[in-house]
């Protein structure tokens, strides 16, 4: 059923908050609590193993997404829990230090600040991170690289191959945030040599409460477990001693998000069964109307430079160039009056707004499932605010 606002359908630029989801993502869900509700990994009972070969068919899904071995695949509630669980895994200690780049998500610099030293990459001017600066950066307390492959503000993609590179020149293992790219283009871990790499379902078409950490083997195995407890182990003694089980299942304690999982399972299904080459076709079509739509309007300052040059997904942040459009009342116009969805604020990223001098911006992230048209009517939206406020 479609929701309608302002006097017609809303039209939903918010997708790097959240995307949307498919009926058949709605589905897995409710089949598994309608017809084999039960907890996994723990009985024998039919509904159990039901349960159990489902959960674990989406973790070869999810191997074969990232082209990766089903035993790297680790679920998760989302990118942050992935991000801290290695966090809290490494055992960092206070005079050790992280390297980042100015570009992160607060969920890719607290986990790592609030154990030890940060140290933020700088940008170069066509919006991606400094890859020589952070070379100076490196020393012998640095124990991690950790960057994103999109940002969640200027839509720039980080070429991640290189900073592996540079992370294993080191001897240092790299942590790729893809919570941005998931939906937009084909991941493959194996090219891109990282070694651990996070991914939020709820961005994928599918539900909240489901993602996933993927880690190369070895590095896993070197990780503490952050949470002990059912599912964990595989004996404990009358002392109290124990034994883990194996990699991936040492690091999923407890009854995890059964339907959310089994959800994330069907939107990989739906992605794949549109396909990532007709996807980033139409992604290519709408970044150009985007582009277009903002080089036409005037009074507008857009985070970071729109230079073709360098890869962008679908999202772009902006504010009045003078004052005007403020960024939480121009969302609140756009929503009411136009039904557009879009976001203001900071993005969880205070440090690359305070780069660009200033609290907030407004962003619009669009997915595959958006329009051209409805670019278009963003692009009337605005102007007709403008006159509305006099800043035409």
């Amino acid at each position: 059923m479609t929701r309608w606002a302002a006097g017609g359908p809303i039209i939903y630029f918010d997708n790097a908050a959240t995307s949307l989801k498919p009926q058949r993502v709605i589905d897995a869900m409710t089949r598994y609590m309608v017809h084999y509700t039960a907890n996994i990994h723990r009985g024998n009972h039919t509904l159990a193993q039901e349960a159990s070969i489902a959960y674990e068919q989406v973790r070869e899904k999810a191997a074969r997404f990232l082209r990766c071995s089903s035993h790297e695949v680790i679920f998760v509630r989302g990118a942050t829990e992935g991000i801290n669980l290695v966090a809290a895994g490494m055992n960092l200690q206070k005079d050790e230090n992280v390297v980042g780049t100015l570009l992160e998500h607060h969920s890719n610099i607290l986990p790592w600040k609030s154990r030890c030293g940060y140290r933020a990459v700088p940008l170069l001017p066509s919006g991606l991170p400094d890859l020589d600066a952070a070379s100076s950066l490196i020393d012998g307390k640095t124990r991690l690289l950790a960057i994103t492959s999109c940002s969640n503000v200027t839509g720039v993609y980080v070429p991640v191959r290189p900073w592996a590179e540079l992370a294993h020149r080191y001897n240092l293992p790299l942590l790729v945030d893809a919570a941005q790219s998931g939906a937009h283009r084909r991941l493959d871990v194996s090219e891109m040599d990282c070694d651990f790499l996070v991914l939020s379902g709820h961005k994928m078409c599918g539900p909240t409460g489901a993602g996933v950490l993927y880690g190369k083997e070895r590095r896993l195995m070197d990780l503490e477990p952050v949470f002990l407890g059912g599912g964990t182990v595989t004996r404990v003694r009358p002392d109290y001693t124990y034994d883990l089980r194996d990699v991936p299942w040492r690091f999923e304690a407890g009854t995890p998000d059964i339907a959310a999982v089994l959800g994330f399972g069907a939107a990989i299904d739906y992605l794949e069964g549109i396909g990532f080459d007709a996807i980033e076709r139409q992604m290519v079509t709408l970044r150009k109307a985007l582009v277009e739509l903002f080089e036409s309007i005037d009074g507008i300052r857009v985070l970071h430079s729109l230079d073709p040059g360098t890869p962008r997904a679908c999202i772009v942040s902006f504010t009045g160039s003078s004052g005007t459009f403020p960024p939480d009342y121009l969302s609140r116009i756009l929503s009411d009056t136009f039904g557009i969805m879009a976001r203001s604020g900071h993005h969880c990223a205070h440090p690359l707004h305070d780069t660009f001098g200033i609290e907030g911006s407004l962003r619009v992230s669009l997915l595959f499932y958006n329009t051209p048209e409805e670019i278009s009517y963003l692009g009337g939206a605005l102007k007709q605010i403008r006159k509305m406020t006099g800043t035409a």
